[in-house]
């Protein structure tokens, strides 16, 4: 299941702004060894959570430490995640020598190694989706989707559907059939997830419609009301005829999960993370498939799918020896044992990788080869990104007032004017 956190990801370390950057500057200098450890020690900060644990990250680097003869100190974050405690240990002078999990920002990247120079880094998953202006701090072990459409083969059956959809319209007639059938259409939820699920069902068509629709905004070439505001409408459309239930937007997402999982809906919006949730349950009553959402009439299908760098990996300049930490991200990202250890768990995929696989995994597995393009998402990453920051839980905000009776209209111009007041 995804955490709160994996939704504040898109818009990376942000909360690094609110460390003053002169500060962190005087107490973090390229190569100073200002990150502490002993010597042939390599500090990673990761994010800890129940399946990766401790032991799952000692077991990750151990062939690592046997070939290489260096030890890695594994730490989880001193605050409540990563993105919170690496630039607090930046303006301390404490800060790891490896980050995992999070991405560079504009406060952040001065601190950070440029990799861009490094051979075994081009080929990684979405190097360059991820870059500031010429420069590439982060690395990836893969790439997790976040535009799917998970759907309940029998209620499909039950529904008399015979394909997935691949317009709006066809979705729309999919899901009055599957609420005839006695089914919740569409399962959505509440907290974050509101307005994750809008974005990720809207990914493809909007990326077809405006490519690099951030830079857009950020250029003052486009509005964010005007670029959902098509998306607003059905949306508000499926709420009205009951396609969505009303209550579900004060549901916790885990409890939408389980409404998927015990078959009560026919369709369930997420990202890759949710197969691995579902490969975990217990006695799913139903097969699972999934889909790459819609498109407009009249454009390709599947459209760009929404993806963000999976397991990403930077490098302090203040680390002990950047050689060794070097060494370390890069047999992270590049050794294939590594890879495939890391591409098990958590829902993680990489484009065109060949594992043994649940059918649903290759299911997801084959959208994600499909893609002609990997988009950003929320806020955007690297040099596709809006003029703000905090825009993902605004849209949230905004996508739940379609529940209580604001018009399509008044939901784009209320995150227009709240973009305007923040840029």
């Amino acid at each position: 299941m995804m955490s709160t956190s994996r939704w504040s990801r898109a818009r990376g370390a942000a909360v690094a702004a609110t460390v003053p950057l002169i500060l962190v500057a005087a107490c973090s200098s390229g190569g100073s060894g200002s990150s502490g450890g002993k010597d042939g020690e390599i500090r990673m900060m990761v994010n800890l959570t129940d399946n990766l644990d401790q032991a799952y990250w000692k077991k990750l680097v151990k062939p690592f430490e046997d070939k290489t003869g260096l030890k890695v100190k594994i730490e989880g974050p001193t605050g409540k995640s990563v993105a919170e405690s690496f630039p607090e240990q930046l303006a301390a002078g404490t800060a790891p020598d490896v980050i995992q999990s999070i991405f560079p920002d504009d406060d952040t990247a001065p601190e950070l190694v440029d990799l861009s120079g490094e051979s075994w880094a081009k080929g990684t998953p979405m190097f360059e989706n991820y870059a500031m202006k010429r420069e590439h701090y982060a690395v990836g072990v893969g790439e997790q989707t976040q535009s799917l459409i998970f759907y309940n083969k029998d209620a499909f059956k039950k529904a008399k559907i015979s394909k997935t959809p691949t317009t709006w319209d066809e979705l729309a007639t999919d899901m009055g059939r599957l609420k005839k059938a006695g089914f919740t259409a569409m399962q959505t939820a509440g907290d974050f997830q509101t307005g994750l699920q809008l974005q990720q069902i809207y990914h493809p068509a909007l990326n077809q419609a405006h490519p690099k629709w951030q830079t857009d905004v950020n250029n003052s070439m486009l509005n964010v009301g005007d670029a959902y505001k098509p998306m607003f409408r059905m949306y508000a459309d499926w709420i009205k005829k009951g396609y969505i239930a009303k209550s579900d937007a004060g549901l916790d997402p885990s409890q939408a999960d389980g409404n998927f999982i015990a078959g009560k809906a026919g369709l369930y919006t997420n990202g890759s993370w949710f197969a691995a949730t579902l490969d975990q349950a217990e006695d799913v009553p139903f097969e699972v498939g999934v889909f790459s959402p819609p498109v407009d009439d009249g454009k390709p299908y599947p459209g760009p799918q929404g993806a963000t760098m999976a397991d990403p990996y930077m490098i302090n300049k203040g680390a002990r020896s950047e050689s060794d930490a070097k060494k370390l991200v890069k047999y992270l990202v590049t050794d294939k044992a590594a890879i495939e250890a890391q591409l098990g768990s958590d829902g993680v995929f990489r484009k065109d990788a060949k594992l043994k696989q649940t059918a649903l995994d290759t299911e997801v597995q084959g959208i994600l080869n499909d893609a002609p393009e990997l988009v950003a998402v929320g806020e955007g990453q690297g040099n596709v990104r809006l003029p703000v920051t905090g825009f993902n839980p605004k849209f949230t905000e905004v996508a739940q007032s379609l529940y209580t009776g604001k018009s399509p209209d008044e939901a784009a111009k209320t995150i227009d004017q709240w973009v305007s007041e923040n840029r």
